[in-house]
């Protein structure tokens, strides 16, 4: 069933969850052991009870009424903690299943995508972002939330939230987890992860420091100016003249993205003659992980919203894992994290 699908280029959701009923591997596993992918539509079936869909989005056949058609928003409110009060371990991130929510009170009605506004309704004055001098690549940070800076290592195998290995490629000198960056309301701390050539700011070395607009930093070889993202930005990026560009971080491979069209991005396999839009194959070790149809990008309101398609190890984005199904939009200077490949989005006007 799965090839005679690879070969027509109809593997959609509806496929998903069609094998996910009558699956007896997952009925196996969950009586066995847990595995990152099990434990993902796991808790899609416990996170999303099922409901009237007369007003919902229409999906393929059978997934008209199943979960992944629900629409949610990120919202992380995380808090600020200190070093020595996060808890470490020695499975890489990209590794460990993702655990459920913890529900308090109440669960408020899951949202829709016939509900999600345009880009130019949900304009954020107090968004921030690190422009990277030499080459101009922008790093939206989270308002609330936290990613980590470095560079990919395939020996190592614990891939960061932002890649800098492209322009770091002449000294050398980021580490594999070399930054972390915490957003509280909108205000940004960074702090050193024991990187080798430690984090300057504005030409002093710190271990943390809470970061001000036009605040230079550099980490290792690569220096960014941190300030906030221009309004009219979110603007521009609904424009028809504008391009929309994607980045492969690690390598400097650039795309540029067809507006209303569906881009996959995966790794091709020659045995089920299946290719995707966006290949990661050709990009080497830090593509290893990729699942084969990764993840999809729609486009709604003219603006491009990027959605998880089951993938094994996880999609994040600004840092957080998006759960199976979900489809979220991209902004200007977002970073994309697949499996540990990291994908950064970006327009030109």
């Amino acid at each position: 069933m799965v090839r005679a699908a690879f070969e027509a280029r109809t593997d959609t959701l509806a496929t998903w969850a069609t094998l996910q009923k009558q699956c007896l591997l997952l009925e196996a596993d969950k009586a066995r052991s847990k595995s990152a992918l099990s434990d993902r539509l796991r808790k899609v079936q416990d996170d999303y009870p099922e409901e009237d869909d007369s007003d919902a989005l229409k999906m393929p056949s059978t997934m008209s009424k199943q979960k992944s058609s629900v629409i949610r928003r990120l919202n992380p409110n995380k808090q600020f903690d200190a070093p020595e009060n996060r808890k470490t371990s020695q499975t890489p991130d990209y590794l460990r299943p993702v655990s459920p929510p913890v529900k308090k009170g109440p669960s408020k009605p899951l949202k829709r995508l016939s509900s999600t506004k345009p880009l130019r309704e949900i304009r954020d004055e107090n968004r921030f972002w690190f422009t990277v001098l030499r080459t101009g690549r922008h790093i939206a940070l989270p308002i609330n939330g936290e990613i980590s800076f470095g560079r990919f290592d395939p020996n190592v195998g614990i891939p960061p939230d932002i890649d800098l290995s492209f322009e770091d490629r002449g000294s050398k000198m980021v580490s594999r987890r070399h930054a972390l960056i915490i957003g509280r309301n909108a205000e940004h701390r960074i702090e050193d992860l024991g990187s080798r050539a430690g984090i300057f700011l504005n030409g002093t070395q710190v271990d943390q420091a809470v970061l001000k607009p036009r605040d230079h930093i550099s980490l290792g070889g690569v220096k960014m100016i941190y300030d906030k993202i221009p309004p009219e930005i979110f603007q521009q990026a609904i424009e028809k003249r504008t391009r929309h560009i994607l980045t492969v971080t690690p390598t400097g491979r650039k795309f540029h993205l067809d507006c209303n069209k569906k881009i996959l991005i995966g790794r091709k396999d020659t045995s089920v003659n299946f290719l995707p839009d966006i290949d990661l194959s050709a990009d080497g070790d830090v593509a290893r992980l990729v699942s084969r149809r990764h993840a999809i990008i729609r486009w709604r309101y003219s603006q491009p919203f990027i959605e998880d398609l089951g993938s094994s190890f996880g999609t994040r984005l600004r840092g957080d894992v998006l759960s199976l199904g979900q489809m979220v939009p991209l902004k200007p200077g977002d970073h994309i994290w697949l499996a540990g490949c990291v994908l950064a989005y970006d327009i030109e006007t």
